[in-house]
This record gives C-alpha cells, sequence and structure tokens, in this order.
C-alpha cells in the first residue's frame, strides 16, 4: 500500500511523501483512551483513513467474522454485532460482557474494501486483547495475575500480530515487540504502518509525514515501537502476497491482506 512515508528502521528514519491509509478500527469505546470500567466491553468497530486524524470514516460492509478467545474457548460475536452511523458511513459495535478471569482477545475479520484509486481489495483482520480486571472477577492470586493469562495466545488470523511483550498493561513510553505471521510463519521484511487514534484531535501533526510511521520487520519478522502518548494506537502488517480478488465489477485484481493489533497506553501518574 502506497502510503505516506516515515520508515523507521532500527532506530533510523527516512521521511519520503504520499497520502493515504487504511486503518481498521476494532477497539473498546473509551474517552480519549481512558480505561474501560465495567464487565462490559463496547467495541467500536470502523474503518478509518487515516486514525491520526480520527477518520475520514470508509464505507464498509458488515464484518464477516467477529469473536473473542478467553481461556483458549472462542465465543462467535458475530450474533451481537450491531449497525451504526459514524462520519455519514456505515459502522459497526458490538459488546460482550466478562464472565471469567483472563486476556479476552477480540478478533475481527471485515468485509473486504474495495479501494479504486489503487484498484486493490483490502481485508485488514484485526484484534485487541483486553485484560479482565475492570470486570472484578474473583482469583486466586494476590495479583490477579488469572485476568491477563493469555494475553499472547494466537488466533490464527491469515495475517497476524504476535504480542512478544503484555500488551494489556502498557506504560507510555514502554517498547512494544511483536511478531508478524503470515499463514502462521514469521514474515521478515513485512511493512508495518503505526497510527495514533487522535479521537478528541488534541494532537497536531507538524505536517502530512507524522500521520503514518512506517516500519519493517527484521529477519525474524520482529518489529518494535515505542508509543510516545497515552491512548489507543493501531499496528497494521502488511505483508507482500500475490493473493487475488474480484472487484466489484468482476475483474480479477490483487488482495491487500493485512493484520492490525490495538495496544493502548497509559501515563504514569
Amino acid at each position: 500500500m502506497m502510503r505516506v512515508f516515515c520508515l523507521v528502521l532500527l532506530g533510523s528514519v527516512l521521511v519520503a511523501g504520499s497520502c493515504f491509509a487504511h486503518v481498521q478500527m476494532l477497539a473498546p469505546v473509551s474517552e480519549g483512551g481512558k480505561t474501560p470500567s465495567g464487565a462490559v466491553c463496547s467495541l467500536d468497530i470502523r474503518l478509518l483513513e487515516h486514525a491520526s486524524q480520527n477518520g475520514p470514516v470508509l464505507p464498509s460492509g458488515k464484518p464477516l467474522q467477529v469473536g473473542v478467545l478467553v481461556n483458549k474457548k472462542k465465543t462467535d460475536l458475530l450474533s451481537v454485532v450491531q449497525n451504526k452511523e459514524a462520519g455519514g458511513q456505515p459502522a459497526y459495535a458490538a459488546a460482550y460482557t466478562m464472565k471469567e478471569a483472563g486476556a479476552h482477545v477480540f478478533y475481527l475479520q471485515p468485509a473486504p474494501y474495495w479501494e479504486p484509486a489503487e484498484q486493490v481489495m483490502v481485508t485488514h483482520y484485526a484484534k485487541v486483547i483486553i485484560n479482565s480486571c475492570p470486570a472484578a472477577l474473583p482469583t486466586e492470586s494476590h495479583m490477579g495475575w488469572e485476568n491477563w493469562e493469555g494475553w499472547d495466545t494466537l488466533i490464527g488470523l491469515p495475517v497476524e500480530i504476535e504480542p512478544q511483550v503484555q500488551c494489556t498493561s502498557l506504560w507510555t513510553g514502554s517498547e512494544f515487540v511483536g511478531t508478524v505471521r503470515l499463514h502462521g510463519k514469521a514474515v521478515p521484511n513485512c511493512r508495518v504502518e503505526v497510527e495514533y487514534l487522535n479521537e478528541a484531535g488534541a494532537v497536531k501533526l507538524p505536517d502530512n509525514s507524522y500521520m503514518t510511521h512506517i516500519l519493517k520487520t527484521n529477519a525474524q519478522g520482529e518489529f518494535s515501537y515505542v508509543p510516545v502518548r497515552a491512548g489507543w494506537w493501531a499496528l497494521t502488517a502488511i505483508p507482500e502476497t500475490t493473493e487475488t480478488a474480484q472487484s466489484p465489477e468482476g475483474k480479477t485484481v490483487k488482495a491487500e491482506l493485512g493484520g492490525v493489533l490495538w495496544i493502548r497506553c497509559v501515563d504514569m501518574k
């Protein structure tokens, strides 16, 4: 995907130009990135052109798959997905009540999005990992470690970021490390796009090159990133593939597969 180029690789930065991005939203509804409270986790599902601008919202069809994995058990949530509107475009929501202690890995297979400017069908599988601490469920250990156990469990999505750092409780400025997997195999030299969810528009970008930070994985398929602000961050891995799809006109076109992981950072008071 040709986008704003700000290539970050082992601490070195290269800047070039371009203009668009696709960011698949799958994160709990929050106010400015604050910790969701209570046992009910309400998910915001929409497709953004840029998270760093909180939009515009792009048209998207109803998700093909929505679920949650907790304690190695999957629950299908597609039946509770509700239609809504955001920015004049179709968007979706789903709510789930946490009933057991453990990291809840919410995942999404969106309807493919046709990008006419690039003549490509875009499918970015997304996930977000939430610990069950806000649900105040009983645990056996005094630390309540059961609330975040399972944060590194893979769903088995075609493209998926495997966290190498416990990402259910990240301080702002903590280093996140992840491995990009395509059909289960680590992907070297894979493009990863990073954007901050600028919900309230509080962040003013110096120029458009700051919309999207672009990283590449190393030979082992790993990358690292240090979020510098509290709130939600979208990490989108986009490996090169030879897969194709059908355009709305019935033509065979390139299929862009991606894997999104949403992480949230909290300031240390």
